[in-house]
């Protein structure tokens, strides 16, 4: 929970020093000459990105300060460094053992949003597997403020917490094991979370894609015991508007290639090739919270890519949702394939604007790593204004060029499309894919979060795992109505 101006107790305080001091006007009384002394025999936790913990003796109680260096903070910086800071903040805090958290965020001369970001970011665990562990958050943050607007913050609190509220549920979703998260847990899930006056909730069973020729994600899930899904959610915020932003969420439960199987190594962290789905869901979670004023439809294609005897095979040609038939050249390049089916229903279902989030290619991880999510797209106003909301919110992305030629690697000599492109420009080629599913005159933008959506390696801040990137970036948009 994160608040402004809330209840005065804290197990730790966090202040700004410089070489004026200023802070120590805030602190109580019996500490200032400690800190003071601490302070000058230690000049160097003053400098900007210093943090250092001090615990303050004063009689019978001990006080825990985060010092936070503020000398020599450049003139013009970009707010994602408050970003981190609040990270490092939380990240202390934690290591501390910390519960109440409070923050003279007076003292801290810090882009406040930026820094309630990190601070929630940071603040997650994912221990539901751990039979011995105990939770270890900070169960309450205080801001703390004299001069800035308290009612205001409140309200950038209650934003930024319905917000992580649905990165927090696509995490915890990214980070379940396959064994727990089949297809059709995952659409109960959506059931049972998505209940509302402004919701409506449908799932499609394998009996259902297959009476709507959903070739696409019929022909993935074939092999697994696990047959497919297809649950889709509308969000109602302003039902007097036509325009519906439709999201579609790539949601491979497990992929393990189908028979063009995969190398032992590329086998690990499969699970969370289905972090578009609990992208597209965290939105809406989000977006019952906040209670924006536009419409929303998730769409999630659910499925397993598992080689048996069932298996759809390389060579096979099938025919999508849309009529359109495609030779099937790699079933490890599967993520294309239900997005196909999902983005040409999305847009009978009414969406008129398309944004799609997935793990597609290993190209991307190659080409931007695990700091940039690629973005393609056929609207390129629209992109300029999503990428600049994506950098506001730290969500970085890079765009990649939709040049016509590209699509010629995809094309197919019995079918209409083939499946992949060859080895270059890999992730480009698959963005272009679902490009032909898209309908002329509706803007549509790709995001491959390949190398975001999951951190298989701690970062230099200690987190790992599944991160939730692009909820953000799309509620920010949605923020501003859907014409912004």
């Amino acid at each position: 929970m994160i608040t402004c101006n809330g209840n005065g107790s804290f197990d730790m305080l966090v202040i700004g020093v410089d070489k004026k001091m200023k802070a120590l006007q805030r602190v109580p009384r019996e500490d200032v000459k400690a800190l003071k002394v601490f302070v000058e025999e230690r000049p160097d936790i003053l400098d900007y990105t210093s943090l250092y913990v001090y615990h303050c003796a004063s009689g019978s109680k001990v006080h825990t300060y985060l010092l936070v260096g503020l000398d020599n903070k450049p003139v013009q910086y970009a707010t994602y460094e408050d970003f981190r800071v609040g990270r490092q903040i939380l990240q202390a805090a934690r290591k501390e053992k910390v519960r109440e958290l409070a923050l003279l965020i007076d003292t801290l001369e810090m882009d406040i949003p930026s820094l309630i970001d990190g601070l929630l970011y940071q603040n997650y665990e994912f221990i539901q597997y751990k039979t011995q562990a105990s939770p270890n958050l900070v169960k309450n943050i205080n801001l703390i403020t004299a001069s800035l607007q308290i009612k205001e913050l409140n309200t950038l609190c209650y934003v930024y917490s319905s917000v992580y509220e649905g990165i927090y549920l696509a995490r915890d979703l990214t980070n379940m094991p396959s064994n727990d998260l089949t297809p059709r847990k995952f659409a109960d899930s959506v059931q049972e979370l998505c209940k509302g006056e402004n919701i409506h909730v449908e799932s499609l069973n394998k009996w259902n894609l297959e009476k709507r020729h959903m070739g696409g994600i019929v022909a993935v899930g074939k092999g697994s015991m696990n047959p497919p899904q297809l649950v889709s959610v509308l969000y109602q915020g302003d039902p007097d508007s036509k325009d519906v932003l439709g999201l579609v969420g790539k949601g491979i439960l497990y992929d393990s290639g189908g028979l063009s199987l995969k190398s032992h190594a590329n086998l690990e962290f499969m699970k969370d090739d289905m972090a578009g789905a609990a992208v597209v869901l965290g939105v809406i979670r989000a977006l019952m919270l906040l209670k924006y004023p536009v419409n929303v439809l998730a769409v999630m294609p659910l499925a397993e890519n598992i080689p048996s005897g069932m298996s759809y095979r390389v060579d096979d040609v099938i025919t999508m949702y849309n009529g359109k038939t495609v030779e099937v050249k790699n079933t490890d390049a599967e993520g294309r394939l239900v997005l196909a089916d999902a983005v040409a229903y999305a847009q009978d279902k009414g969406a008129t604007r398309i944004i799609d989030f997935a793990t597609l290619t290993g190209a991307c991880v190659t080409a931007l790593g695990t700091v940039r999510s690629g973005m393609i797209g056929n609207d390129q106003e629209w992109m300029n204004r999503v990428f600049t909301m994506a950098e506001r919110v730290h969500e970085k992305v890079w765009q990649f060029p939709a040049d016509r030629e590209y699509e010629k690697q995809l094309q197919s000599d019995i079918a209409d499309l083939k499946n992949v492109g060859g080895p270059e420009a890999g992730a480009i080629t698959a963005g272009l894919f679902i490009r032909q599913f898209i309908r002329e005159g509706t803007p549509w933008i790709h995001f491959d979060i390949a190398g975001t959506a999951f951190l298989e390696k701690k970062d230099d801040l200690g987190y790992m795992g599944a991160t939730g990137t692009g909820i953000k970036t799309v509620l920010e948009w949605l923020k501003g109505g859907q014409s912004s």
